[in-house]
Order: structure tokens, then sequence, then C-alpha cells
């Protein structure tokens, strides 16, 4: 029997895979191989394992306090041109200060958000690539349990024909 994670040829009726460890599907069942070659062959572990990855989560609270900074720091560099606080600096520059704060507003936010989007394709490339082994690891253990049936019958008439 092939182990569907790791593809090492076991013997017949092996539980564990003795390449991998991993458990083999015990019933020769075509029902219950598929079910099992449908599961998830991806061991995903938890927090310490690294198999729960939390840098999306992260890059997600970090775009949310970052947009809340541009757009607090934009707010004020406005308000401060508008309401002539600090006249030593707004005199000479006001009407720079002033398109400053809102580009930061604007466009600040855009880039940020795009930078911040660029970081999670990174990540989501990464569980379509996990999802997609998944799939595959699939269909090769279907492969191997319909070829396995296959075989089985071919013994199985060549030695009612003896």
């Amino acid at each position: 029997m092939r182990c569907l994670e790791c593809f090492f040829e076991n013997r017949p009726g092996a539980r564990r895979c003795r390449g991998c460890g991993a458990t083999l599907p015990i019933d020769r069942d075509p029902a219950l191989s598929e079910t099992f070659a449908g599961q998830s062959t991806h061991h995903r572990g938890g927090f310490f394992s690294f198999g729960t990855l939390i840098t999306p989560t992260v890059i997600q609270v970090a775009y949310f306090i970052g947009a809340a900074v541009i757009t607090l720091a934009s707010l004020l560099t406005v308000g401060l041109v508008l309401m002539g606080i600090a006249p030593e600096y707004t005199d000479k520059n006001r009407d720079a200060l002033l398109f400053g704060g809102l580009t930061l507003l604007g466009i600040g936010n855009i880039l940020w958000r795009v930078l911040c989007e660029l970081l999670m394709l990174v990540f989501r490339i990464y569980e379509s690539l996990m999802d997609l082994d998944d799939k595959a690891r699939a269909l090769i253990g279907l492969m191997v349990t319909e070829r396995e049936r296959k075989e089985l019958v071919l013994t199985r008439g060549q030695s009612e024909s003896s």
C-alpha cells in the first residue's frame, strides 16, 4: 500500500507508513479509500509548530493602526494649517502644508493599503499552493487506489481461471 504523504510503498495491511509515520487507510473498500484520499494530507499544527500562520493577522492589525496614524497625521496637518497654529511654519508654507496634508490623507492611505495587500498576497499564494498540494496528493491517492483495485481484479481473475 502506497502512503499518500510520502508515496513510500508499505506492506499490505500496514497501519502506519514506514517512510514518514503517517496513518494509512485500513479498509480496502474503495469508498473509504476515496474518502481518506480526499482529506487534507497536510497536518498543519498549531501556533508552536508554525502550522498556523499569525503574520497575516499581524499585517491586518498593522494596517488598521497605520491607516489610523496616517489619517490622524494628515487631519492634524490640515487642521493646524487652517487654524493658523504655529504661524512660523504655516505663514511661509501654508499652501504646501495644506496640499501635503490632503495628499497624505488620500494617497498615503492608498499606498499603505497597497503595501499591506502585497504582503498578504505572499501568504495567499502559500495557502493556494497548500490547497493544490492537498488536491494533487488526493488525486494521486485515488489513482494509486484505482491501480491497486485493477491489480486485485487481475490477480483474482488469474487465480479463478487456474
